[in-house]
């Protein structure tokens, strides 16, 4: 599934399929496994956002650093944002997972 998502993606925002499957990886698994919130995340990011490789990648990495993040609530947050990148990146502190 995470080969057509990419094929199809790549073609729209002209990153590499490969580049996006390791993003959909890394971000799935910051994001407590949840693949499809994921993904919806990273074509946000990538189609409205237009989001560079680079500046996925820091991105990606932000989420890493502030794992766990919960992805639906992500993908809410990033939704908020409009395609502000600086709102982007602060959707990642919105969407952590708090230990109750």
């Amino acid at each position: 599934m995470s080969e057509k998502w990419a094929e199809k993606l790549s073609g729209a925002c002209s990153l590499k399929p490969n580049f996006l499957k390791h993003a959909l990886e890394e971000l799935s698994e910051s994001c407590l496994g949840d693949a499809l919130s994921s993904q919806k995340v990273i074509e946000e990011l990538t189609l409205k956002c237009g989001m560079t490789r680079d500046e996925l990648s820091k991105f990606i990495a932000e989420v890493s650093k502030n794992c766990p993040v919960d992805a639906k609530k992500l993908h809410k947050e990033i939704l908020k944002a409009k395609g502000k990148k600086e709102a982007m990146f602060n959707a990642i502190y919105n969407a952590r997972v708090r230990p109750t």
